[in-house]
Parts: C-alpha cells; sequence; structure tokens
C-alpha cells in the first residue's frame, strides 16, 4: 500500500470530503436476502450518520421517511423541488477476495478503496459536501433512499408520497468516470405457465406445452427485436428458467412455483413454467403488453397461460442529450479525458431513477458520479481522490449557476 503525502497538502475542505468518505465506507450498509436479518443489518446507521451530519453542517430541514421492516429514507429540503438529488445509502454485500479490507477505506495510490467508493457513497459525500459549501442556493430537495440495489424499496417509497412533485431537474450520483448518464432500459419479470393437454406422443395426441411454450416465447422476442430505440438500440429477451413435464405427479411449494413435475418419455407434458426476464428499450413495452401477447397465441393453439407473479414492471427512462446540452461544458470542466463525455446507456442496467422520472412527469434527468464503473460490486471498487474531488466541485458549480 502506497502513503500519500500529496493529501497533507490539499485544501481543508477536500480533506474533509476524503474522512466524510471514509466514514461513510466504514459503516456497513449492505442487506442480507434472509427478511429476519434485514432489520438487523441495513442501511440505518448510515442513514443515522447522515441525518446527524445534515442537521449539522446544512441550512436543510432534514426528515425521515419510515419504510417496511424499520428502514428509512432520509429526505432534505431547501425551499421548492426545483432541483432533486438522489443517492442511495445501500451496497451490495463486501468481496471476501479484495485486496484490502472493504469496510477499512484504506487510500493506496492517491485512490480511496471500499465496498461503496463508487457505487455511491462518494456520491453521497460528494452531493452532500457540495449542499453544505453552497447554504445560499435554493429550491432543492435531496432524497437518499435505500433498497437500490435489492428491491427498489426505498424509492417505490419516494414515488408513493412524493410522486406528485414536479421538478425541473433530476440529478442521480449513480454514475461513474465523470459522465453524463441520461438513459437506461427498464426491466420487466415475470413467472407464468403454459398449461397443455397430455396424451401419448405415438398417437400424435395432446398438447404440448413445452414446445408449444417455447415457440411462443421464439415469437414474443421476434416481435420485441423489430422495435429498436435510435440510442439504446433493441429490447433485451432472456428466458432465466423452464421447468416442465407432465402435472401428473407435480409438486408445488409455497409460493405457488413448480418443484417437482412427471418426467415419463411417453406422456405428452402438459405443464411448463417459466421465469421470463425483457430489458425494453422502448417505454411503449410493458408487463401487461406482454402478457397479452403470450396469452393470445397460446390461446390461439388451446393452451391456457397462468401468471404466477409478476415481478417488475418498470419502463425505460431516456432524456434527449439535447436537453442537458447546457451541462456539457461543467462537465467537460471536470471530465475524464480518456473516455467520452456521455456514457452509453445501452451499457447500463436497470436505474431507479426512472420510477421517479416517470412519476413526477419526465422531466430533464441526468447521472453524474467519480467512481471508477468497471469496479463496481467488485473487490477493486474504488474512486481516486482527484476525480472525487471533480465530482463535489462539478455539483457546487451545478448549485450556484442556480443563483440568481
Amino acid at each position: 500500500m502506497k502513503k500519500n503525502n500529496k493529501i497533507n497538502n490539499l485544501a481543508k475542505k477536500d480533506q474533509e470530503l476524503i474522512t466524510l468518505l471514509q466514514e461513510l465506507i466504514r459503516i456497513p450498509s449492505w442487506v442480507p436476502e434472509d427478511p429476519k436479518l434485514k432489520k438487523v443489518y441495513n442501511e440505518n446507521k448510515v442513514v443515522d450518520y447522515l441525518e446527524s451530519w445534515l442537521k449539522t453542517n446544512t441550512n436543510m430541514e432534514v426528515i425521515r421517511q419510515p419504510l417496511k421492516g424499520g428502514r428509512f429514507n432520509l429526505i432534505a429540503k431547501r425551499g421548492k423541488p426545483d432541483l432533486v438529488f438522489l443517492a442511495h445509502t445501500d451496497t451490495v454485500k463486501p468481496s471476501e477476495d479484495a485486496p484490502f479490507d472493504q469496510l477499512s477505506a484504506i487510500i493506496n495510490n492517491e485512490e480511496i478503496w471500499g465496498r461503496g467508493a463508487s457505487d455511491m457513497k462518494s456520491g453521497i459525500a460528494t452531493m452532500i459536501q457540495a449542499l453544505s459549501l453552497s447554504p445560499d442556493t435554493n429550491n432543492i430537495w435531496l432524497f437518499l433512499y435505500a433498497d437500490e440495489e435489492y428491491d427498489f424499496l426505498g424509492m417505490k417509497a419516494l414515488v408513493k408520497k412524493f410522486g406528485d412533485i414536479k421538478p425541473k431537474l433530476i440529478v442521480s450520483s449513480d454514475g461513474s468516470d465523470l459522465q453524463l448518464g441520461y438513459g437506461c432500459r427498464g426491466l420487466i419479470e415475470i413467472k407464468a405457465r403454459v398449461i397443455g393437454e397430455t396424451g401419448h406422443p405415438a398417437k400424435e395426441g395432446g398438447k404440448n406445452a413445452i414446445w408449444e411454450g417455447f415457440e411462443t416465447l421464439y415469437k414474443l422476442k421476434t416481435s420485441l427485436q423489430k422495435t429498436k430505440h435510435k440510442v439504446m438500440g433493441p429490447n433485451s429477451f432472456n428466458v432465466a428458467y423452464t421447468l416442465g413435464g407432465a402435472k401428473e405427479p407435480t409438486s408445488i411449494d409455497s409460493d405457488n412455483s413448480l418443484v417437482s413435475v412427471g418426467q415419463a418419455g411417453n406422456v405428452v407434458p402438459d405443464i411448463m413454467e417459466f421465469v421470463l426476464d425483457i430489458r425494453p428499450s422502448s417505454q411503449d413495452i410493458n408487463l401487461e403488453s406482454i402478457i397479452k401477447f403470450i396469452e393470445k397465441d397460446l390461446k390461439k393453439k388451446g393452451l391456457g397461460f397462468e401468471v404466477i407473479n409478476k415481478k417488475h414492471d418498470l419502463g425505460a427512462w431516456f432524456t434527449p442529450a439535447s436537453k442537458i446540452k447546457k451541462y456539457e461544458a461543467l462537465a467537460s470542466k471536470y471530465s475524464n479525458k480518456s473516455k467520452p463525455l456521455y456514457s452509453n446507456p445501452k451499457d447500463s442496467g436497470y436505474l431507479d431513477l426512472q420510477m421517479f422520472w416517470e412519476a413526477v412527469g419526465r422531466p430533464t434527468a441526468f447521472m453524474y458520479g467519480g467512481g471508477i464503473g468497471e469496479t463496481n460490486h467488485s473487490p477493486q471498487e474504488r474512486i481516486s481522490i482527484i476525480d472525487l474531488i471533480r465530482e463535489r466541485n462539478f455539483f457546487i458549480d451545478l448549485l450556484e449557476s442556480r443563483l440568481e
């Protein structure tokens, strides 16, 4: 590990920013899968820290929003919500094979290493310090929300309570590489069943749920591929899981999912269960349109269709680059010259910014962050100190450009 004497020569506010990020990284905020453990291990200690910090260091009104399971979102307000800052407080689980303890926030080679260094405690640290250093800016709200990495609990609660506000601009620090992000594909996930008719294969009887089901899913894939967004490209399509066979004998668990099916070769399979994952690039594609397509095609062939679980019905987000062009000069001032100024929306997974953007009327929205994006969720997760400072300065300039 290389020591960094340059840090001692940084301005006081820069040293404070480094310390702030280190302290956030050292507070565990990953959430286990076990529902009981979620009540014990979650983002609450980070929320406690941030609530105290914001009340001490800003002139904003700070409130908690209770969530299920005893968890919280944190909201800071100053004036009207013309500008909304977004950042999530949770991380994924620390990596066991990391070169440094991911909860130690080690500084190595002028970089801060650790879980959340890039995704996205650096975003929180830079945004809140920018707000602290820009006390005269008004009409801004900050939403620090839980559960982004898991099931969007925090964002769903924000949408429910604050979906009627009308911001002019949304900025999320869930970006990386000092690039402007302006879109993502959606996320549609469904578990369902095809119901056929059993028979003897030698007599060519029955209706094969597996064969006919896959034929219908292939037709759906072909139909989706006809729609292509000019920037985000085609819709992605993935059959993530299947289980099919004879309904007799069948075992079904408490979640109404198949556990086992008949496997005899001399029986036409009359049941197939599948999980479908679609990442729509088009805002016109939603879960109900997918269900109607499958149901209609199977019905033509005399097969039944049952939906077991509608897990996700989340659309695409896209803000045309022309709408954020006014921020290009500011981004160029702090950009990573080795990378394009804009990130490629094709390369992005689903971002829950989309939920909020959709609910509040699709205003101009973009992402910006300074972490090394390719290290997110990895044992090498980190951010360079110079890019951490640049990210903070970007947010200060963004805030102060709004002063009248």
